[in-house]
């Protein structure tokens, strides 16, 4: 009896607490992620949150299949990798066409998955088309003329490239394994933006790289303010329906209530159908034939300001003589896009190669080297 007494007054303390300091949200990752085995958010986790429709057009186009298809096996060890990587796609996309497909562990062509911080690049792009249309005036445009509640010392400084920079000075730790961090918290509060718009810009902009999913967050405010659409709306119109999509996408909610997309990650697709925003980026916004978004932002997303792997809404390496482009979220989720030989790789799972710090990968360059064997580069 008197254990069973402790028991009690134990968890009355324990959901004393939760409603003191507003710790729902931890209730909320520990059933999603914990009770279904894992340690972390996963890429199969959609069917846990609220989530809306990215609507794709009326006339979905399918990828060419190379000639050669799947004629050139991967290696062994590379599958052997991809096993214990838990690999769930690898495409090779090779002008235009799908020169190898391959999946692992159950999934396939149809198989919706997490792309995590992806997401963001799809920010980017959505951004320049709001600045192509004249919504925003420029990169250099400050962030307050849109919105002026934001919190901290350097709040009026902050420009539009500054968060596409990942530049802005917000109070941000990234990655964190902390569960009452602010990027805990992201995942699985109610309203994602009241959270955002609490954290103080407290860092001069412009000079010192940190990357932020903040910052992310804050230009789909900003974006959605400028062009009267819910940003998963106006990508839609712009972006997804244009590039004839084979399957609609989902993109996460903070919840129906609040109806905030995680814009900073969370946008859930095929491998086939999230590898086309490589063949935008490959062909300078223009996606066969029509000009989605101007050339300029594509050119300019390469340009590197404080960091030598991070551009304006992606990653940027030189490897092996190559100039390569990143789509980069968490668990490995990448598509990677090499415009000198006009190559697009694309690979999502479960597991990466991760060092708890923000940099490029090992695992990225397996993947970089299989796809070169095998096209012959």
């Amino acid at each position: 009896m008197k254990y069973i007494k402790n028991g009690f007054i134990a968890i009355l303390i324990l959901f004393s607490l939760i409603y003191t300091f507003d710790l729902n949200y931890i209730i909320k990752g520990i059933r999603v992620v914990y009770l279904n085995g894992y340690s972390t958010v996963f890429i199969d986790d959609n069917k846990y949150f609220d989530t809306v429709e990215v609507e794709t057009s009326n006339n979905p186009e399918p990828w060419i299949k190379h000639i050669n298809y799947n004629q050139k096996n991967t290696s062994k060890i590379f599958d052997e990798f991809n096993s214990k990587m838990e690999t769930a796609a690898f495409i090779i996309i090779e002008n235009d066409s799908i020169l190898t497909e391959k999946y692992y562990n159950g999934y396939d062509e149809n198989s919706v998955i997490n792309s995590f911080s992806m997401a963001k690049t799809l920010i980017y792009v959505t951004l320049a088309k709001a600045i192509e249309e004249g919504y925003i005036k420029s990169l250099e445009q400050k962030v307050v003329d849109f919105i002026p509640e934001l919190k901290g010392e350097f709040a009026s400084e902050v420009r539009v490239i500054d968060l596409a920079s990942m530049h802005s000075g917000m109070e941000w730790t990234e990655p964190s394994l902390n569960p009452f961090s602010v990027l805990t918290k992201t995942y699985f509060v109610k309203d994602l933006n009241k959270l955002i718009l609490d954290q103080p810009f407290v860092e001069k902009p412009g000079i010192k790289f940190q990357y932020s999913s903040g910052n992310t967050q804050i230009l789909s405010i900003l974006i959605e303010r400028a062009t009267g659409e819910k940003i998963t709306d106006y990508f839609s119109k712009h972006f997804w329906k244009k590039m004839n999509a084979e399957q609609n996408a989902i993109w996460q909610l903070d919840s129906y209530e609040s109806g905030n997309a995680k814009a900073f990650c969370c946008f859930s697709t095929n491998a086939r159908d999230l590898s086309r925003m490589g063949k935008l980026y490959l062909n300078n916004g223009n996606w066969n034939g029509e000009q989605l978004v101007d050339s300029s932002f594509i050119k300019t997303s390469f340009t590197t300001i404080d960091s030598p792997i991070y551009g304006i809404g992606i990653w940027v390496d030189n490897y092996k003589g190559y100039e390569i482009g990143m789509m980069r979220g968490h668990l490995g989720q990448y598509v990677m896009f090499i415009p000198e030989i006009n190559l697009i790789i694309s690979r999502f799972g479960r597991n990466y190669i991760e060092k708890g710090i923000i940099e490029i990968t090992e695992d990225t360059y397996i993947y970089i080297d299989e796809a070169l064997r095998i096209t012959g580069n």
